[in-house]
């Protein structure tokens, strides 16, 4: 189908489908129930689930507060492991209007998620769909749910989750990568940097945009150079909305008094809507850029078969907003996710140079120095991927999964109604030694399977969410993390300086610095 017609027609709305990051979660199957969850007539009630007793109105949402027991940004993972060793592997907890039941059993979690019917329901971000809603924008995949969510995932869900189509891209991702070698070497060969960054985080988000834009828009940006970014510049521009759309958004959707903005104009709501309208504008334009070029190119013999854009908005089952909707929030997912994740990997593997050089080996035997990296040499990096789900562990960027459930069922002995919500603390189950034998150890070989000591059970550990809702954007995800990890750790022994990094919540979870020490391998 030609894009010429759909871009004229449309091109006049074009800014106004970019809006608010949607978190891209969930990897679509189609499954249905596998099986059938009948009353136990020695079910307790519901009331009768333990858990901390609130205030009313606001239930335990004092705890969170920046003077409570555990502050929003800095303690929330304590609180479920701190509630789960208080009142065990099933509590019920009200925050705000929210009610949740928590679990930390695998049987439990798995229970849930087998259990989902034909349109698992996440929780709506409730502040990027207020937003959308005001610019009369499409919702979003992440927020849909129901016969429209399935409606647009099958559909984009083509272009995003097929190892095909995402391997095509592999060696394009890997030279955005070698650029950042190139970076971290003249930065620790200008004098006296004595190895270290500074403010390497910049240059990993740098990197994350850079590499998911060679995907969504088919060029590179520019932005992995040494210089600071100019103020103004698309890179600047729309990693600095994405930084203050997070800050923001978690204080939205956390806290109740943050939950203001759905009856007046408050000073976070607007540096949230301003923070999107930021990213949203650069993104805007670029993709106008990116399709007047491939309308201009039409009919032209095509060079590669890498052009995603356009393989997106080709489908007749989703509407042009829907489309360039998605690709904005790849764009947008791009950066901060993908480039925290890289950054606890790093540090995880500074800490442990016993793996890291393990990892080194095994990156020397599979992928020479000079060796082009395909998906066919991703998949032969087992100890790779096991260093990955470790350090997804210890140092989650998601910790969690959520869902509505859409029938009763019985959890842990207690009957759990309709509509509730369940919360499954994957982060509490990778903290306790039944699970995890020694688990503040650092221990990647707990994952191959071939190591005899390996024993993890199903449904400990989900990074990216299980079934049809898990995250659409997990196989760009891996591939890129997977490049750089390979590049960084092929080139340079990775050491770290101070203070341990700890994990700050902004509705993801982030770093609280950066001090790396490169050193050139020999």
């Amino acid at each position: 189908m030609s894009l010429l017609p759909r871009v004229v027609r449309h091109h006049g709305r074009l800014f106004n489908v970019c809006s608010a990051r949607s978190l891209v979660t969930y990897r679509s199957q189609s499954t249905r129930a596998e099986e059938s969850v009948a009353y136990d007539t020695a079910a307790r009630p519901f009331e009768k689930i333990p858990g901390p007793k609130g205030l009313p109105l606001i239930g335990t949402g004092l705890d969170y507060a920046p003077f409570g027991r555990f502050p929003l940004k800095t303690h929330l993972r304590e609180s479920f492991r701190e509630r789960t060793k208080a009142y065990g592997s099933i509590y019920r907890e009200k925050l705000g209007p929210l009610d949740l039941v928590v679990i930390s059993d695998p049987k439990e979690i798995e229970k849930v998620f087998r259990n989902e019917g034909r349109y698992p329901e996440r929780v709506q971000l409730e502040s990027v769909r207020t937003y959308r809603e005001i610019k009369k924008l499409p919702i979003g995949v992440v927020n849909l749910n129901g016969p429209e969510w399935q409606r647009v995932r099958s559909s984009v869900q083509k272009d995003l989750m097929r190892p095909k189509t995402v391997g095509a891209y592999a060696s394009l991702q890997d030279d955005v990568t070698r650029d950042l070698v190139d970076v971290i070497r003249a930065l620790i060969g200008k004098e006296g940097s004595g190895g270290q960054v500074q403010n390497f985080t910049n240059f990993v988000y740098r990197w994350a945009l850079e590499a998911i834009s060679v995907v969504v828009l088919d060029k590179r940006l520019g932005c992995l150079t040494l210089d600071d970014l100019v103020p103004g510049s698309d890179a600047k521009l729309m990693i600095d909305g994405v930084n203050d759309f997070f800050n923001a958004a978690v204080k939205l959707e956390m806290s109740g008094a943050g939950r203001l903005y759905k009856y007046i104009s408050t000073p976070t709501w607007r540096k949230f809507a301003n923070a999107i309208d930021q990213w949203h504008g650069v993104a805007a334009k670029l993709l106008k850029e990116k399709l007047a070029k491939s309308a201009a190119e039409e009919g032209k013999p095509a060079e590669s078969d890498t052009d995603f854009l356009q393989s997106l908005l080709s489908r007749s089952d989703v509407t042009f907003e829907e489309a360039m909707l998605m690709a904005v929030d790849l764009m947008a997912a791009g950066i901060d996710t993908t480039g925290n994740t890289l950054m606890f990997n790093l540090f995880c593997l500074a800490k442990n140079p016993e793996a890291q050089e393990k990892l080194y080996r095994e990156i020397q035997e599979v992928v020479p120095a000079e060796q082009p990296i395909d998906d066919k040499v991703l998949n032969r990096m087992h100890y790779l991927r096991a260093v990955v789900k470790e350090t997804f562990r210890l140092c989650p960027t998601v910790g969690n999964n959520i869902r509505t459930l859409d029938r009763d069922m019985v959890l842990s002995g207690y009957v759990v109604p309709a509509k509730t919500k369940i919360f499954m603390a994957h982060d509490v189950i990778s903290s306790l030694p039944e699970y995890y034998p020694e688990p503040e150890v650092y221990k990647p070989e707990r994952w191959l399977r071939d190591d005899e000591s390996s024993s993890v059970q199903p449904f400990t550990l989900l990074p990216f969410g299980y079934g049809p809702r898990m995250c659409i954007g997990r196989r760009f995800a891996e591939q890129e993390l997977h490049l750089g990890l390979i590049r960084i750790v092929q080139n340079f022994h990775v050491g770290w300086a101070g203070e341990d990094m700890k994990q700050v919540n902004r509705l993801v979870l982030s770093p609280d610095r950066d001090s790396f020490v490169f050193s050139a391998r020999a």
